[in-house]
Formats: structure tokens, C-alpha cells, sequence
């Protein structure tokens, strides 16, 4: 029944399919990315997920997740790639709480990684891999840090970026197929098994061990610019009991260590299919 077989497989040509699979492969898991883009349709040109997923299973699946968001809105607010300050870009200290996100919060972070072109869907939370840190507002985020970007002054950021997860995968040696892309998810009894992918050579399926993520699906067009160069930490970002991430970029603190890093260092190391 099955073509082939990964830990994960990450879907979507945005910027969160492409962090998705660095954070999993530098886990030391097997994955694959599809990341053919999709061209959004209808009146509403903001990010959202499933954009031409026609499968009934699949498409009542996610819009189950989203039910409580409205499609049509627009944000531009969350158009350009969040930088977010940090305390430490360490564990937060045991002793401090973590912070818990419920109803009206949950629903508003999951908006906003929707509404963005970096969001991310996970569909198991324990896929995330990340851990608590603190800002410098002092609040607890679940960030999974994947290495450090330097933008020279005048960079554009979203450009950078998607550059920068690029460079990445191909360092990696993370498989992934701009002509593929999600055509339905596989259940069994109610779980997700696989993913049924649209390719150039036809329908090709694959089982998954973990499970998968889909980030949203409108190209980075955010007018960020830097006005002094910087070096940041380019992080995956969720919330507590959250399903839904963002990429972000994290500021240094000045007191810090350039190797003060939760989770990755950046460092690449092939992570080419295992036989």
C-alpha cells in the first residue's frame, strides 16, 4: 500500500514546513518535504491551511482545527516575520512556571500563526520539540531554536530567511520535492497513518511513524527591513497545548554566549535517508 516511509513528513512551500524539518532531522528523525507552492485562491490572499486540498477526510480534518478562526480576515500586522527580545536563550530557570494558554488565548495565538506566512501545523503536540524560555517581557514560550542568521543592515528579513531554511535543508541533506505536494492525509480508526501526495510521476504514498506538519501557503512578502546588522536566532515558536508554531527571529541578550542555545546550534550534518 505504501511507496515509502518517514518519521515525518512536512508539507508546504512556507517557511514553517522548511523549519519543521530541520528541527526533525536535527531530532536525528527521518523526513521528507513537499513543497510544491500553492497558488492561494478565492478573495482573501491570506495564509491558510489545506489551499487546494479537495479530499473530504482531509479537508473536514483541518477545518475541524480551525473552526473558531474566520478565513476571510486579514492581519498585516503578522505579515512580516515577528523578532521577539529575549531574557536568555536558555531553559527557563525549573523554578519558573510554565505558562498556561487557554480559550480565548489559544484561539488568538492560533490566529496568528495562521494569518502569517510562517505558520506551522503540527498534528501530534509532542512533535514540537521544544522547550521553555523566557523574554524579556517576561513571557514563557516554547521555542525550538534552530541555528543563527546574520543580517546585514539593510537585509530584507523575509528573504533572508527563506534563503537561510534553504541553505539549511540542503546542508542537511533533508529530501524534499518542490514538485510534491499534500493531496489527502491517510487515517486509520480515526489516526493519522500517511499522506497521499500529488507528484510529477503521479500519486505516491507514504506512511508516517510520527506525523506530519503543514505550514501555511503564501509566499513571505513581509517589508521588514534591518536597520542595523544584527545576528539572531532563527526559532520555531509555539504556545502550551498548542498545535499551531510560527518561525520567529530571537534577539541575542547582550550579557548572552553566541552557543547559549536551547535546542540546535545550526551546525549541519548530513541528514541524507538512512538505508
Amino acid at each position: 500500500m505504501w511507496d515509502d516511509e518517514f518519521d515525518v513528513v512536512c508539507c508546504g512551500s512556507g517557511s514553517g514546513a522548511f523549519a519543521a524539518a530541520i528541527a526533525a532531522a536535527d531530532a536525528d528523525l527521518d523526513v521528507e518535504v513537499a513543497c510544491r507552492p500553492v497558488t492561494p485562491q478565492g478573495t482573501s490572499g491570506s495564509p491558510w491551511l489545506g489551499r487546494g486540498i479537495e479530499d473530504s477526510e482531509t479537508r473536514e480534518y483541518l477545518d475541524e482545527l480551525v473552526a473558531d478562526q474566520d478565513p476571510s480576515s486579514r492581519d498585516s500586522e503578522h505579515a512580516d516575520i515577528e523578532i521577539r527580545a529575549m531574557r536568555q536563550l536558555s531553559p527557563a530557570a525549573p523554578r519558573t512556571p510554565v505558562e498556561t494558554f487557554h480559550g480565548a488565548q489559544l484561539r488568538d495565538w492560533a490566529g496568528q500563526c495562521l494569518r502569517s506566512p510562517y505558520g506551522l501545523l503540527y498534528t501530534r503536540l509532542t512533535e514540537r520539540g521544544g522547550v521553555p524560555m523566557e523574554t524579556e517581557a517576561g513571557e514563557i514560550i516554547e521555542a525550538n531554536v534552530l541555528g543563527s542568521i546574520d543580517l546585514p543592515a539593510g537585509a530584507g528579513a523575509a528573504a533572508a530567511v527563506d534563503g537561510w531554511m534553504r541553505m539549511q535543508l540542503r546542508e542537511r541533506d533533508i529530501p524534499s520535492d518542490d514538485d510534491a505536494a499534500l493531496e489527502r492525509i491517510v487515517f486509520e480508526e480515526g489516526e493519522i497513518v500517511g499522506v497521499a501526495l500529488a507528484t510529477a510521476d503521479g500519486p505516491r504514498t507514504v506512511r508516517v511513524r510520527h506525523g506530519i506538519a503543514v505550514s501555511t501557503e503564501v509566499p513571505a512578502a513581509g517589508r521588514r527591513r534591518m536597520e542595523t546588522a544584527q545576528t539572531l536566532r532563527v526559532a520555531l515558536v509555539g504556545r502550551s497545548a498548542s498545535r499551531f508554531s510560527r518561525v520567529e527571529l530571537l534577539t541575542i541578550p547582550s550579557a548572552g554566549h553566541p552557543d547559549d542555545l536551547a535546542q540546535g546550534n545550526g551546525a549541519p550534518h548530513s541528514h541524507a535517508r538512512r538505508s
